[in-house]
């Protein structure tokens, strides 16, 4: 496994299931954990100083929720997504994301779009220090609060499984500062829109904004054609 230094040991205490869920998911949507890479359980324990059960809880649930895969004779290892899988995932988003941004729109509080606007203020700060982790971490919270205001429990447990397994073929997309960019004023027609309660125009800018993450991904996949896509926009 990975020497990963991000992998700290847990404090005794409740919950520590959740706990180790969080750290990770967060190595792997950091792409520290990297596809393929093997989920031992009893490794695993050591290295965040716990019992087996709560790892294994956590295991289970990255599997839930497509981060992993239990796969034949080799045990549960980080996912690994084909480029086929990849697009289809977005196209699949781009409608729940439209829906999403439209039930939000309808429903946000004052205090929901300050939340809204703070993450866009600090996702451009880190675009400019160019801290590709942090730029993936404040786009995921971008969207996640989006889901929240929402409201619809379904919807946001679909999108969470969707957006994580996306995530894990995008992380080298992040690299290209034009992505980052574009991906920042996206999210800013989609919040202008929320701002002006205008719940169809937000829609069809959560819409665009998926759109246009798939044309990115196909340029880079030509670009690196025949090689694997996995090597231009891993982690997504």
């Amino acid at each position: 496994m990975a020497d990963i230094d991000e992998l700290q040991a847990l404090e005794p205490g409740d919950l520590l299931a959740d706990r180790a869920y969080r750290q990770l998911s967060r190595a792997i949507l950091r792409n520290q954990l990297e596809a393929g890479t093997p989920l031992s359980v009893p490794e695993l324990a050591r290295r965040l100083n716990i019992s087996r059960s709560p790892v294994r809880e956590a295991v289970q649930r990255l599997i839930y929720d497509g981060l992993a895969a239990n796969v034949p004779h080799r045990g549960a290892i980080v996912s690994e997504i084909k480029p086929d899988d990849f697009r289809g995932l977005l196209e699949v988003r781009q409608v729940l994301e439209g829906l999403a941004a439209r039930l939000a729109t309808q429903r946000a509080t004052d205090d929901d779009l300050r939340s809204l606007n703070d993450v866009l203020e600090d996702h451009a700060r880190v675009h400019e220090s160019g801290d590709e982790p942090a730029n993936v971490e404040l786009d995921t919270r971008f969207h996640t609060i989006i889901r929240e205001v929402a409201a619809n429990d379904d919807l946001s447990t679909i999108l969470l499984r969707i957006q994580g397994r996306a995530h894990l073929s995008r992380f080298t997309l992040w690299r290209a500062r034009r992505n980052t960019q574009d991906a920042l004023a996206e999210h800013r027609a989609v919040f202008d829109a929320m701002v002006a309660r205008d719940a169809e125009g937000a829609e069809r800018a959560a819409r665009q904004h998926i759109s246009n993450l798939i044309s990115r991904v196909d340029e880079a996949t030509r670009a690196i054609l025949p090689g694997p896509l996995s090597d231009a926009v891993r982690g997504s």
